[in-house]
């Protein structure tokens, strides 16, 4: 049986009404939000699992992940949308993305289509969810977190090539300009290669 990746087993808990709570709180269409949410939670693995390379950040994370993020969020994910802010997603992102914040936001802004302010809002929702995979998914566990996310780019560099690429440059590049002038080339959608992979 293929292992559900974590883009599909988060989208695949977001029901219409989900997708319309996050479609009001961001002011973008529920397609749009999908199609974004798509695109950031690639992105936050792979800067998640960069980040637990080293074995200070591996500390870090298996310290979040513990103190704060249990996987409960999941669980009640309604309350969640209902209260986005709650779970401080911008700190998440502040020890995730740190300055390739605005590089992420910039791709996701116009591959989904959307404001600035509305992609920087769902990466503020994306991360959480995606911070309360790795608690459920793990027990807290340093080894099982770094096991999931290893296992995880393993998977994407094989299936995914293309997408791993495009995510490789956004975290890598400096912010020196427009994040889009190398990637745009590449021409590719997460949501469709999503779909497609269904």
């Amino acid at each position: 049986m293929k292992k559900e990746n974590p883009l599909s087993e988060l989208l695949s808990q977001l029901d219409d009404n989900s997708l319309q709570k996050i479609s009001q709180k961001t002011n973008a269409s529920p397609q749009q939000a999908q199609s974004a949410l798509a695109s950031a939670i690639p992105i936050l693995m792979n800067a998640l699992a960069r980040n637990s390379s080293t074995r200070e950040g591996k500390t870090a994370l298996q310290n979040a992940v513990k103190k704060d993020h249990d996987g409960s969020l999941l669980d009640h994910l309604e309350d969640f949308l209902n209260n986005p802010e709650s779970a401080n997603g911008a700190g998440i992102l502040r020890h995730v993305l740190g300055e390739k914040r605005q590089n992420v936001e910039q791709y996701i802004s116009k591959d989904a289509g959307l404001s600035g302010e509305s992609a920087s809002k769902i990466l503020e929702i994306a991360a959480p969810m995606v911070m309360g995979l790795l608690g459920k998914k793990s027990s807290g566990s340093g080894s099982a977190i770094s096991g999931l996310l290893n296992s995880y780019l393993k998977t994407e560099k094989k299936q995914a090539t293309q997408s791993h690429s495009v995510i490789s440059q956004l975290l890598d590049r400096d912010n020196d300009g427009n994040v889009m002038d190398d990637v745009s080339e590449l021409g590719m959608s997460f949501l469709g290669k999503f779909l497609k992979r269904k």
